[in-house]
This record gives structure tokens, C-alpha cells and sequence, in this order.
């Protein structure tokens, strides 16, 4: 009988999600220079064209059928993989779908990808959130998914003990003693000689992250990479008070207006063709003075050491940037601030270590 159940997030979910992030965000970069570079070829003839987007669909059903399938867990990783790579080659081809002309360059075309990578990002910090909380089922489902291990002969000693403390509390609770009875068993049962525990072996990954770790470390003490953002923020936040001051000082002599301002500014702009696009051109400037503004500020507050408040400021800047100015820059200059976009993301996630590192006691 068909009962449905609620919902249990995996414990892998976010791996997952982020390995899928990932690939789609590589396999539309890679679409878009191989194509450039080679003068966007086609498959096809006078009467056919295949287009990437069918490629797409077709990676999309085979990660389908790789998770409904099989039952190993590497399945996932690679359906992972593979569904990030159909979901890029399907939706580089958005300008097609939205357009009467089938015109794979219209100029909104770039900020929808964008959009949809920010909305797959979203869900992944959604569900990593989610994942933090105490749940005595979605606990149990874990253990019982890690038992896998033991039939590949796979079972390591920090899986084995930690799947030991995992289900040491669920051995103590009263709310399910069925659970707590099942829980009991296998605790027991990974206790006993017949489980066969190999010594920890760390992969590619894991030694990769802890040389990165150990990298950072070295390298990035607080005074280093509060120097780092501190400059960083500083020059962006100086370069846009020297536009506000030329703005104001033009306007000030009373030789230009602002009309006349922006039409100097926008006059090479192709993708400002009414008043529509115009105003979110001059939406989007003014977003990016608020942010150098808001970073400028951030850097001040590095300098007075008040670095909690630098960092949250600096986190509502680059936020504004990444979610609200990126799409329309993505619109007004296409793929051309591809560049720019993962620089504001490294940014970011240095903020963001440099909480985690040096901020958690506040």
C-alpha cells in the first residue's frame, strides 16, 4: 500500500545539491566559451538541428534512471553530476524558449541563468539550514542509509563511531521504543567482531580541503585578511565616492545636467533601447553606489576593529550585489561580468570564513 510519509531530508542533501549547483553553473560557462570560441557550430543539417537543449533532457533522464535504478549511494553523486549538466545544456538555451524569434542571444536570457542558479543556491542553503536541527527519524534514516557501508565491506572507523555517537541518544529515548528497540540492535551489532571496520582512507576531497585548510592557516591570519577586506572594500568604496564627487562637481558648474550625464553614460549601452531599460539602468547605478558606499563603511569599521559590524555590513553589500545588481548587469552586459560575479562570490564566501575562523565566540 502507497502511504505517504513526511518528508525526510537526506543527510547527503546538501552534497548533493551542491555538486548539481556546481555542474550546472560549469557546464553553461563551458557551453558559452566553447561555443564562442568555435563560432557556435550545429548538429544538424538543412532540415534537422539538434540543440544542446535535447542533450540536456537526455542527461536529466539518464541521472533519473541512475537514482530509480540502483541502490549504491554513489548513484547519487554521479546522478548529481549528471543532473547539473542536463539542467546547464537545457536552460543555456532559454533565449529560445521565450522568444518568437527562437533567439538564443536575447539580452534577458543571461539574467534568467543567473536567476536560476541563485534559486538553486537558495534551496541549498534552505536545506543545509534544515539539516542542522535534531530530527530522531531523519537520525535513524541516516544510520540505517550508513549501514550500506558494512554490505560493501566499506564500513571505516570514524563512520563506525560515528555512527556509534549518532545513535547512542536514539538507544535513550522514550518516544519511539521501537526505534529506540531497532536502535539498540544495531548498536549492538556494530559492537560485535562480524562487522569489518578498514582504517580510514582519505579521499581526493578530504585531502585537498585539509591542505586548503592548512594553506589558509598559514597564510590568512586575522590581520592578513582583515588587511585583505579591509583594501578590498576600501578601493571599492573610494572609487565610487570619486563618482559621486565628479557627478556632483559637473553638476555643480552648471555646465551639464543630469539628462546630459546620463545620456554620456548610456550612449553605448545597446541594451538601453527605451524608457523601460532605462530606468533599470539608472536603478542599477544607483544600487551600486549604495553598495560601494555600504563598503566603504565596512572598511571603516575593519579599521576601528569593530569586525562583527564590518562583517554584517559587508555581507548586506555583496548580497545586494550578487541577488539585485548582477541580474541586471547580466542583462545590460551579458556574459562579459561573468568574471566579476565569481570575484563578488570569493569575496563573500572570505567574509564568511573570516566569521567562521575568527568570530564564532561573538
Amino acid at each position: 500500500m502507497f502511504n505517504l510519509h513526511r518528508p525526510i531530508i537526506s543527510a547527503s542533501a546538501t552534497r548533493y545539491l551542491l555538486v548539481t549547483v556546481l555542474s550546472f553553473a560549469a557546464t553553461v560557462v563551458v557551453t558559452r566559451v566553447y561555443l564562442e570560441l568555435t563560432g557556435y557550430p550545429q548538429i544538424g543539417n538543412d532540415t534537422f538541428h539538434i540543440a544542446h537543449a535535447l542533450w540536456g533532457g537526455l542527461f536529466l533522464i539518464v541521472a533519473v534512471l541512475l537514482m530509480l535504478v540502483f541502490a549504491n549511494r554513489w548513484t547519487y553523486d554521479v546522478s548529481a553530476i549528471v543532473a547539473g549538466v542536463g539542467v546547464g545544456l537545457f536552460i543555456d538555451e532559454v533565449g529560445k524558449f521565450i522568444t518568437q524569434q527562437n533567439d538564443y542571444f536575447f539580452p534577458l536570457a543571461a539574467p534568467i541563468i543567473y536567476v536560476a542558479f541563485l534559486l538553486m543556491l537558495l534551496i541549498y542553503l534552505m536545506v543545509r539550514r534544515r539539516q542542522t536541527s535534531a530530527d530522531l527519524v531523519a537520525n535513524m534514516y541516516q544510520i540505517i542509509r550508513e549501514l550500506e557501508e558494512v554490505l560493501e565491506d566499506d564500513l571505516s572507523v570514524s563512520e563506525r563511531d560515528a555512527m556509534l555517537a549518532q545513535i547512542e541518544p536514539i538507544t535513550q529515548q522514550t518516544d519511539r521504543p521501537d526505534v529506540a528497540e531497532l536502535a539498540k540492535h544495531i548498536h549492538a551489532f556494530l559492537h560485535t567482531d562480524a562487522v569489518t571496520v578498514v582504517p580510514d582512507q582519505h579521499s581526493v576531497f578530504t585531502n585537498l580541503i585539509e591542505r586548503f585548510q592548512k594553506l589558509e592557516n598559514r597564510l590568512f591570519s586575522q590581520g592578513r585578511t582583515r588587511m585583505l577586506l579591509t583594501l578590498v572594500f576600501l578601493l571599492n568604496g573610494l572609487s565610487t565616492l570619486f563618482v559621486l564627487f565628479t557627478l556632483f562637481s559637473a553638476l555643480a558648474t552648471g555646465s551639464f545636467t543630469f539628462p546630459t550625464i546620463l545620456g554620456d553614460i548610456v550612449v553605448d549601452e545597446v541594451h538601453v533601447t527605451g524608457t523601460t531599460s532605462l530606468n533599470w539602468f539608472v536603478a542599477m547605478i544607483a544600487l551600486q553606489i549604495i553598495t560601494g558606499l555600504l563598503l566603504f563603511f565596512s572598511a571603516v569599521t575593519f579599521l576601528r576593529k569593530h569586525d562583527k559590524t564590518a562583517v554584517r555590513i559587508g555581507e548586506w553589500a555583496l548580497v545586494i550585489s550578487i541577488v539585485f545588481i548582477n541580474p541586471l548587469s547580466f542583462y545590460f552586459n551579458q556574459f562579459s561580468i561573468l568574471l566579476n560575479s565569481v570575484y563578488l562570490f570569493l569575496i563573500l564566501i572570505t567574509l564568511q570564513r573570516y566569521r567562521f575562523r575568527f568570530l564564532r565566540d561573538d
